[in-house]
């Protein structure tokens, strides 16, 4: 009890623990926080790292969807590059996926052009095709007022470009991305994409690209290789025609050369052996009178002149080939011209009933010609139109034309097929092959009058409506 008495006391008031500057008792236990706390403070941030983890974990299935889509977008561009053999096809594909899994706001590829001087815009997209179409850079660097690593994919700065890429880089603040396709040092082409002002490549995104400029460059490549190679085969086959039109050519060149040989043999020794038979007449007295050696006499010297006429031709012919013949054009009357080549023409052998017509040859101005060489062309036009005229007349007729002179040979005769037509002019060829023999000649003579003309300034033509229809060679000359 007295005990119980005595703790019911008053107490001593002690000064709280928190004012005690004096020491800490030794032995004395920190305060402690709850158990559920901690608890509560550990899952919190379990919570946080899950939550960490989970953005994490979706952002790294973004993208692994994203680079899964890729490769498989350059599986199928792969697929679909090596299966072409066609630039533009390249070009096209190419574009597309820039367009489509980069997201640019315009794009244009180009590609070596033009034997290697230029790059040509080939495909674009954001722009018109005017607009796109107009954008040729030269080759090989196609900035070259910048010192450019044309190898490496880049942003192009403002102004390395100058003028050239201004529609492509608009008025929206978009950068430009340069990617070559290059294949063993040689810049095939590039794109050139314009991008957001705030975007930035992601590593895979680049790794993408790197892709699909390989497999365009060599693509592009292979296209090249494949176009050079077709036109090489196209030029061979061009070639190869030609060397076979050539050989055509030489054949008929040396089967009519060795016809001409055979004819002009034959021509040069029926005048030949008139001349040497009529002089042995004559040298032998074989002949009852005066009036019969002189007949002998003259028809010798017909086959004189004849002779004389076809070996003029042969060797007008070589100097023409040559390169020797000249000519020595002056203005000369037409009208003094066809007077003198008249009387000769008349005395030209001809069938009986054919008839010879001249023009009125007042008031013709004065041409330039080489007086002599066109007397032979005229002589010889009418010399082959008496010669293949069996009936009707053969006729000289004159054109004027503004600045030149027309003259026509006209004749009923045999007239020329339209195959032959194509060959009148050509050497050692006659109208048809089977009158050769019939009428005679070398058949060069048209080929001389050719070149004269020719030489001189003028034109030679034939024109015939078929065989049996006649013909009409016309030569022209300019009036002096």
């Amino acid at each position: 009890m007295s005990s119980a008495n005595q703790s019911s006391g008053p107490k001593p008031i002690l000064p709280p623990a928190k004012a005690s500057s004096g020491p800490k008792q030794v032995g004395a236990v920190p305060p402690q926080r709850p158990q559920g706390a901690e608890l509560l403070a550990e899952l919190m941030q379990t919570q946080r790292q899950l939550t960490q983890s989970m953005h994490e974990t979706r952002d790294l299935r973004a993208k692994l969807s994203r680079r899964s889509h890729q490769m498989q977008v350059l599986q199928q561009v792969s697929e679909i590059l090596a299966a072409t053999s066609k630039g533009g096809q390249v070009v096209s594909v190419v574009l597309d996926v820039l367009a489509q899994e980069f997201h640019c706001q315009r794009a244009v590829v180009w590609t070596l052009e033009d034997g290697g001087v230029g790059y040509v815009p080939k495909e674009g997209t954001g722009l018109t095709r005017p607009e796109w179409s107009a954008l040729r850079l030269p080759a090989p660097n196609p900035f070259p007022g910048t010192p450019l690593v044309l190898f490496q994919s880049q942003w192009l700065d403002e102004g390395s470009d100058g003028d050239s890429l201004r529609p492509l880089r608009g008025t929206d603040g978009a950068h430009l991305y340069f990617i070559p396709f290059e294949h063993q040092l040689l810049l095939l082409g590039f794109a050139i994409l314009a991008m957001p002002g705030d975007r930035r490549w992601e590593e895979d995104d680049l790794d993408s690209i790197t892709i699909l400029q390989r497999q365009a460059a060599i693509s592009l490549y292979n296209a090249w290789l494949f176009r050079d190679l077709s036109e090489q085969r196209d030029a061979l086959q061009r070639q190869a025609l030609e060397l076979e039109r050539v050989n055509d050519a030489l054949r008929e060149a040396d089967q009519l050369k060795s016809e001409f040989l055979a004819l002009t043999s034959h021509e040069l020794r029926t005048p030949l052996t008139g001349i040497l038979g009529f002089t042995r007449l004559v040298m032998d007295g074989l002949y009852d009178d005066a009036e019969e050696m002189k007949s002998m006499l003259n028809d010798s010297y017909m086959s004189g002149q004849h002779l004389l006429g076809l070996l003029n031709d042969i060797l007008d012919l070589a100097k023409i080939e040559s390169g020797k013949l000249e000519v020595h054009p002056e203005a000369f009357n037409l009208s003094i011209l066809l007077e003198e080549v008249k009387p000769i023409a008349e005395a030209y052998p001809r069938k009986p009933g054919v008839e010879l017509f001249w023009p009125d040859m007042q008031d013709i101005p004065e041409v330039v010609v080489d007086p002599n060489r066109l007397k032979q062309v005229l002589l010889n036009l009418l010399s082959n139109a008496l010669k293949f005229t069996k009936e009707g007349s053969v006729s000289i007729q004159v054109e004027r034309h503004p600045g030149v002179i027309a003259l026509l040979v006209v004749d009923t005769g045999i007239g020329v097929s339209l195959e032959a037509q194509t060959r009148l002019f050509q050497k050692f060829a006659q109208a048809e092959g089977g009158h050769s023999r019939e009428f005679g000649g070398t058949g060069l003579g048209l080929v001389i009058c050719k070149h004269l003309m020719e030489m001189m300034g003028g034109t030679i033509s034939l024109a015939s409506d078929g065989l049996g229809k006649g013909s009409s060679l016309r030569i022209t000359m300019g009036i002096a």
